[in-house]
């Protein structure tokens, strides 16, 4: 009898502990995953087509160094002043572009503008613009066979017609236009909002 006790004890027991693994077994886990949140601070920049041209910005700084300004003029520059902005456009209708050329820093700027070049296909000069603002607008109308350039100038917009082989070089001086506003099929040059140039160094 005490035989079948013990055996019956000895059972009881087993199935106890056996019961109590299976409940620790079948206990769900909780598992916390942290999320790790990557964020692109990569800047995007967009520029005007007509303004990206790097072997042309490479030969406009060849021309600006060693033709456009002297050797003094390049001692008494500091190197973030040495920046300009281009853009490319057919200003005559004859198949090859013209090259805006804009010095936007303060070394070459007044109180009433900056100084732009105008260059043909082979970068030689037709106008020397002074105290000029951006943005310009290039209207698609043409007069003497070569499209009418705006810009503003103490608060006018001006009108700059080609003749006898340049533009005027000076806005301030040149006509007001016969109107208030670039019409809307000119093209936009040298405007952050609209046209937002590349800009280059030398």
């Amino acid at each position: 009898m005490k035989k079948v006790f013990l055996l019956f004890a000895v059972v009881s027991v087993w199935c106890a502990c056996k019961e109590k693994v299976q409940d620790q077994n079948t206990e769900p886990t909780e598992q916390k995953v942290e999320q790790v949140k990557v964020e692109d601070n990569t800047p995007e920049e967009i520029y005007a087509p007509q303004s990206v041209n790097d072997a042309l910005a490479e030969q406009i700084k060849i021309f600006i160094t060693k033709q456009y300004l002297s050797e003094d003029d390049l001692r008494i520059i500091p190197e973030e002043q040495r920046k300009f902005q281009l853009y490319q456009i057919d200003l005559n209708n004859d198949g090859n572009n013209e090259v805006f050329v804009n010095f936007m820093t303060s070394y070459f700027c007044g109180t009433g503008g900056c100084t732009i070049l105008l260059l043909n296909q082979d970068l030689k000069p037709i106008t020397k613009f002074t105290v000029t603002q951006t943005p310009l607008w290039v209207e698609q109308a043409m007069k003497n066979g070569w499209k009418v350039v705006l810009t503003r100038s103490q608060g006018e917009l001006k009108e700059l017609v080609f003749a006898n082989g340049t533009y005027p070089s000076n806005p301030s001086v040149a006509d007001r236009a016969p109107y208030d506003a670039a019409s809307g099929h000119a093209e936009i040059l040298f405007d952050s909002n609209f046209s937002s140039p590349k800009t280059y160094s030398f």
